[in-house]
């Protein structure tokens, strides 16, 4: 495949709340956009963090037994879009499909508004663009804002299966567990902001 490297600010599997299916989620580490309100601050940095080669994380999604696909979220993928290009390339050529969140609208993406931010589309079944926009916080599957949009690319991922996925999920156990997914949606915009 490629000794390409991507920097990733964490990775879980199997998922349930990033995707339809059970999914390996990888987020990348490094975000220009900085929304605010974002729910994962900690990303935006450029810094490594998790650096791996493409070859490697592949290996570690493989490394999961029945896995349908895997879901990029960041930080901002788009801005390591010829790594992440090359692993999704080799995974869905072995039958998984492919989620990714951008804050880059779609057009934007399309006007390569990052290098090989095309090559990465091309790559992708199901896109949810648009930034985080907190004060358009929403209670919709896989999107934060509702400005947010899904676009199915292809026929890998149909609308009425993201319809019903979880909110959250909690993933390991003990100092390793984590939460995943849309707690604004689960909880509500004004519990999240603590006005229950």
């Amino acid at each position: 495949m490629t000794d390409l490297l991507l920097n990733l600010a964490d990775a879980v599997a199997p998922s349930r709340a990033n995707g339809p299916g059970a999914r390996a989620v990888l987020w990348a580490q490094g975000c220009s956009l900085r929304c605010r309100g974002c729910h994962n601050p900690q990303t935006w940095a450029t810094a490594p963090r998790r650096v791996c080669t493409v070859n490697a994380a592949a290996s570690w999604v493989r490394s999961f037994r029945g896995l349908r696909g895997v879901t990029l979220s960041g930080g901002e993928p788009f801005e390591q879009a010829l790594g992440f290009a090359a692993l999704c390339r080799a995974l869905r050529a072995e039958g998984a499909d492919v989620v990714a969140f951008s804050g880059f609208a779609r057009d934007e993406i399309e006007g390569d508004v990052r290098p090989h931010s095309r090559a990465l589309l091309a790559e992708v079944d199901l896109l949810i663009d648009g930034r985080y926009e907190a004060d358009l916080a929403a209670r919709l599957p896989l999107r934060g804002s509702s400005n947010q949009r899904l676009h199915f690319l292809t026929n890998r991922i149909r609308p009425e299966e993201i319809e019903g996925l979880p909110a959250v999920e909690w993933l390991g156990k003990g100092e390793r567990a984590r939460v995943t997914g849309f707690v604004l949606r689960a909880l509500g915009p004004r519990t999240a902001e603590g006005r229950a």
